[in-house]
């Protein structure tokens, strides 16, 4: 029994190497790859285009968010007269120390959505340069003048990679470290971009926390990338991407 089991197995070898190689898809050809490549840049440059629009409506919202805080900080002063004199409550004071409160995050908000704008804009950007490289494999390396890929082999965990890098740059530099995004955030879902295992880092890759960042990074070969901005000679928008890169564009207005 043994020795037909043996031989079946033998004579079904050829047949199952056979059967692997006919399921494993063929390499994708030189057009399919240039026409990949093509596609890829044209919605990295159609979500630059839409980013662009966004932050210009951010812009032209900016200061009627600041107007809006400048009245309210001038109400509240006049009321705080008001209340040392017995003419208004004690609840018409707090009511105005909220109206400031709620005219300050709006500005924050606003101000915020702009750097993320910014930095999904590098991203974009780096992506658009990028697509016309091979794609990196494991342990590559590439650079352009917007962005350095580092395909690090190492596995990334979000939450155990974070605090690691936490505790590296606070022992280095004596802060918190500037962490723009932690996994999936409302702006990734509306670019289309699956951010769930990823970090930002909002430092400039050339400056000395970010030089710091990308030695360790690549001492441990954890994958990255560096963007320096969405234009050649502009640092706004740039950060560290920490974990592989997010997999899909598209847009969405």
């Amino acid at each position: 029994m043994g020795v037909w089991l043996l031989s079946a197995a033998i004579s079904l070898a050829p047949a199952a190497a056979l059967l692997a190689r006919a399921q494993t898809p063929p390499a994708p050809s030189a057009a399919d790859r240039a026409a990949a490549s093509a596609l890829l840049k044209q919605r990295a440059a159609e979500l630059l285009a839409a980013l662009q629009e966004y932050r210009a409506s951010l812009e032209r919202l900016l200061p009627l968010k600041e107007q809006a805080l400048t009245r309210a900080i001038e109400r509240q002063a006049l009321r705080r007269d008001l209340y040392a004199g017995g003419i208004i409550s004690r609840r018409e004071l707090e009511a105005g120390e909220l109206a400031v409160a709620t005219a300050k995050q709006a500005v924050d908000d606003t101000r915020r959505a702009i750097e993320d704008t910014d930095r999904a804009a590098a991203e974009a950007a780096a992506t658009e340069a990028l697509a016309e490289l091979p794609p990196p494999g494991p342990g590559a390396h590439q650079q352009t003048a917007l962005v350095t890929v580092y395909r690090g082999p190492a596995p990334w965990s979000l939450d155990a990679g974070a605090a690691r890098l936490r505790e590296m740059f606070a022992a280095r530099f004596g802060r918190a470290l500037p962490i723009s995004a932690m996994g999936q955030t409302p702006l990734h879902d509306r670019l289309g971009f699956d951010h769930h295992g990823a970090l930002d880092i909002a430092v400039h890759p050339d400056s000395p926390e970010g030089v710091a960042l990308i030695e360790y990074l690549r001492s441990q070969g954890i994958p990255y990338i560096a963007f320096r901005g969405a234009v050649a000679g502009s640092a706004s928008g740039a950060h560290i991407h920490v974990g592989l890169p997010s997999p899909r564009i598209s847009v969405q207005r």
